[in-house]
């Protein structure tokens, strides 16, 4: 048997038993993909539930006001949810960051791959080689999600820091410490409105491939690819639209 290696994945080899090294490795390969798909399905719903309680804002500011307050005074739980998220936030970037190319060399043929699939119809030809290669959906996903996963790293870590601070401070001009639907209706009109329609187009595109990638990973023998390609998408454009009508509403522009 040909062995197999990759960056990603341990050699494929015959012999040695759980104390080889190969049969280490499998483990360790295997915890991580665990801990990365548990973390991001844990966000992937946390998220979900986010935007549909920040919704809430279409409906009013006193509705806003009334389930903040609920997670935040009668629960209360906005306080150690904070620190869940960001604990899983982190880890799942440190566990699934193991797939992203590490080298810039390779990052800039994965984003060469990404604009060749573009370009192409039904065919591509690879430069320098006779090897003709079909545009690939799960390839463009895998591009795509390590795009959002690197955007949503930075403009999440930086909401999560907002969000905290203003949890636990009035953050300088507030008056008092906690979410109301003023103290983020002031942030989104302050400019900040651009950074969350960004986070929110990328983070909904990436936790909706995640969950495809997840789901065809895990669940393939029991569900079908292309139903779960049609649900994904559903997802992705239902809370899609709930980010952006959200952001409308808290600039005052929308509201039911």
């Amino acid at each position: 048997m040909s062995q197999i290696k990759t960056d990603l994945y341990p050699e494929a080899m015959r012999g040695g038993g759980r104390e080889s090294a190969a049969f280490k490795k499998a483990g360790k390969v295997l915890r991580a993909e665990i801990i990365s798909g548990g973390t991001g399905l844990f966000l992937a719903f946390f998220i979900m539930g986010h935007l549909v309680l920040e919704s809430s804002i279409l409906l009013g500011k006193p509705t806003y006001n009334v389930v903040v307050g609920l997670l935040e005074k009668t629960l209360p739980i906005a306080q150690v949810l904070i620190f869940i998220v960001t604990i899983a936030f982190f880890f799942h970037f440190v566990y699934a960051s193991r797939k992203i190319p590490p080298r810039l060399a390779d990052r800039r043929k994965m984003m060469e791959l990404g604009l060749s699939i573009k370009k192409s119809r039904r065919w591509w030809n690879q430069p320098k080689s006779d090897i003709r290669l079909k545009n690939h959906l799960e390839t463009s996903l895998w591009i795509w999600q390590v795009r959002t996963g690197m955007a949503v790293l930075a403009m999440g870590a930086f909401h999560l820091f907002l969000v905290m601070w203003n949890l636990f401070s009035d953050m300088g001009f507030a008056g008092h410490a906690g979410l109301t639907a003023q103290i983020s209706a002031n942030r989104v009109g302050s400019g900040l409105w651009i950074l969350y329609l960004l986070l929110g187009i990328t983070v909904v595109t990436h936790l909706s491939i995640g969950l495809y990638r997840l789901a065809v990973k895990w669940a393939a023998d029991s569900l079908d690819r292309k139903s779960i390609y049609i649900l994904c998408n559903l997802i992705f454009w239902v809370f899609l639209a709930l980010n952006i009508l959200a952001v409308l509403g808290f600039a005052g522009k929308v509201s039911l």
